[in-house]
């Protein structure tokens, strides 16, 4: 239990703990009376029946005021008892809410790219449920383990001052319980591992799954998912079901051990009466503490069991604070207040992994307030590209810039912040209309929001819901059609005003009608802005400044659409005739 505290976990999670250490203490020391309050009562009660034998030396005025005391002590021993509990479990829940707030915060610095390697639904189960298993440690293991060793102590020191003999005796199965003890927590405490492990991957998997149930229902995936669940939830089951076996054993064995000790001390306790060694009131009160000696172990027990758990969550909890976002602000980063948006590319080079090269030797100038398409086969680097610009990643070698300043000479947040993004699947969230657009800008006023929804096309609309911006959209925006969440996600980038835009084609899955609207709107949009276009349909993109062909993460063609069109043997020639024949063909069915 001693080597336990010590783990480097435990060690950083006590950092927590720092803030609420004076809370902790008065719980304790209103736990050690609360635990230690109950001795007195085996000693008055050995005195009493020693007395009783013989009545005729008994006070009985005496007897009463030691029986007031002790009710008086009792009264103490209840407000005690409450002060405890309500400490330590305040202390707890507020270290939940430090430790929660804090680990969020820090998940929202995170890298693309950790998230990209994790499920979503896996990191949620860290933050939610790990935290919530670890802080047991506070409002029960670390407090209770203090009042029972103390308990522990106090009742040897009298045992043995009653009877060293009888003491030996009743501690005989100590060494029995260390060793057992150490054996059971190891295994619980792999099981416990085990069992997290696979909640977090199951709770990855519904989270995911439950996201794209549309998708399940309508390819008649339902048999199968049910299957991989069950397979997944049958695997936790085994770990818990092993977990539960050797909790089990251990409350057995060591339950065994415990009952047997009582018997032991009576048998020998009784000889002692019979060869007037011992007198009867003290094997009583012996008896008595014997049991109070052996409950804090029971519940040492226990919270072996709750430290394996918690120790397990906090190693978990931890991983996830020991990991350094990879994207971050050097000692000599800038706060631009305004930006022009003229962006460059100088030979830059990049990769997710070391080993696979993604674009290769880029080298583009975007002039303030052009519009550039980029185009290319699926996989070709351009939403690579465009993830460069606001350091989602950064760069393996060259340089990107804007306005002439490297984009890691940016405060991260100042360079998103002059950065709109409108994903050709935008991404909404639970709550109000109002709420999401809000997002662009967090202080606008209502004026700023509805303005930015007329902007977009979306205010008539949105007037017409059931409580206008104040009606709930649902979990991505799913009591939306398609055209109107594209039309919230485009208020969004009005209302944020940022001098470069970066758009991923927002209207290749949508009807003529919403198109139309959303084309008009992205017109506005885009005047007097950097744009950036990945684009899907090689037909919305003919008037654009310039378009940039990409083919294997390099840059192989770039001009105008009549400029491209003439090379006959050119990549974006090739894609141009392939989409105008595949219309033609879709035409003529």
């Amino acid at each position: 239990m001693t080597k336990g505290f010590f783990h480097p976990a435990i060690k950083k999670f006590l950092h927590y703990v720092k803030p609420y250490r004076r809370v902790i203490m008065v719980a304790t020391v209103c736990g050690l009376l609360k635990y230690n309050i109950p001795l007195i009562f085996p000693w008055i009660f050995k005195d009493v029946i020693d007395h009783l034998l013989a009545p005729s030396s008994y006070d009985a005025s005496k007897l009463h005021t030691t029986m007031l005391v002790m009710i008086g002590l009792y009264f103490v021993w209840a407000v005690v008892t409450y002060f405890r509990s309500y400490y330590a479990d305040q202390a707890g829940q507020r270290l939940v809410f430090d430790l929660r707030n804090e680990l969020y915060v820090h998940l929202q610095r995170m890298s693309l790219n950790f998230y990209e390697k994790r499920q979503v639904g896996s990191v949620a189960s860290r933050l939610l449920g790990d935290i919530a298993v670890a802080h047991n440690f506070v409002g029960a293991a670390f407090t209770n383990t203090v009042m029972d060793a103390s308990a522990l102590f106090l009742i040897a020191f009298l045992l043995f001052r009653m009877n060293w003999r009888l003491a030996l005796v009743s501690i005989s199965i100590l060494p029995f319980y260390v060793m057992l003890n150490k054996y059971f927590k190891a295994k619980m405490k792999k099981t416990s591992k085990l069992a997290h492990q696979k909640m977090e991957e199951i709770s990855g998997n519904v989270h995911e799954k439950l996201g794209g149930i549309s998708t399940i229902q309508s390819y008649t995936r339902e048999k199968a998912e049910e299957k991989h669940f069950f397979q997944d939830n049958r695997e936790y089951l085994f770990y818990q079901l092993n977990h539960i076996r050797h909790h089990a054993t251990a409350q057995s064995i060591i339950g065994y051990l415990t009952s047997v000790a009582p018997v032991l001390v009576v048998w020998f306790g009784a000889m002692q009466v019979i060869y007037g060694r011992l007198t009867v009131g003290e094997l009583a009160a012996f008896y008595a503490y014997l049991g109070m000696f052996y409950n804090p172990l029971n519940r040492l027990t226990e919270l072996n069991i709750l430290l394996a758990n918690s120790q397990s969550a906090m190693e978990r909890i931890f991983e996830v604070f020991n990991t350094s976002p990879e994207i971050t602000d050097s000692a000599t980063v800038k706060d631009f207040a305004f930006i022009r948006g003229e962006i460059r590319f100088a030979h830059v080079y990049f990769g997710y992994e070391m080993s696979k090269t993604v674009l290769k030797d880029i080298n583009l100038h975007i002039p303030a307030g052009c519009t550039v398409a980029l185009v290319g086969p699926s996989g070709a680097g351009k939403s690579t590209f465009v993830k460069l610009i606001p350091r989602f990643y950064d760069v393996s070698s060259g340089k990107i810039t804007i306005d002439g300043w490297d984009t890691q000479d940016f405060k991260l947040d100042c360079l998103r912040r002059h950065i709109a993004t409108v994903p050709q699947e935008p991404i909404l969230f639970s709550g109000t209309v109002y709420e999401n657009i809000l997002f662009g800008k967090q202080n606008a006023s209502d004026k700023e929001v509805q303005a930015a929804a007329i902007s977009a096309n979306a205010h008539d609309f949105i007037c017409k819901l059931p409580k206008g911006y104040e009606t709930e959209i649902g979990e991505g925006g799913l009591k939306l059609s398609g055209g109107q969440r594209q039309r919230i996600a485009l208020a969004r980038a009005f209302l944020k005003d940022a001098p470069i835009l970066i758009l991923d084609e927002a209207t290749s899955s949508l009807d003529s009608k919403a198109e139309n609207m959303i084309q008009e709107a992205l017109r506005r949009l885009m005047k007097g802005r950097t744009t950036i276009i990945i684009a899907h349909r090689l037909s919305t993109i003919q008037s654009a400044d310039s378009i940039v062909v990409f083919h294997n993460g390099e840059i192989v063609e770039t001009g105008n659409h009549e400029e491209l069109l003439r090379h006959s043997y050119g990549l974006y020639r090739q894609l141009y005739d392939e989409q105008c024949n595949r219309k033609v063909a879709i035409n003529r069915k």
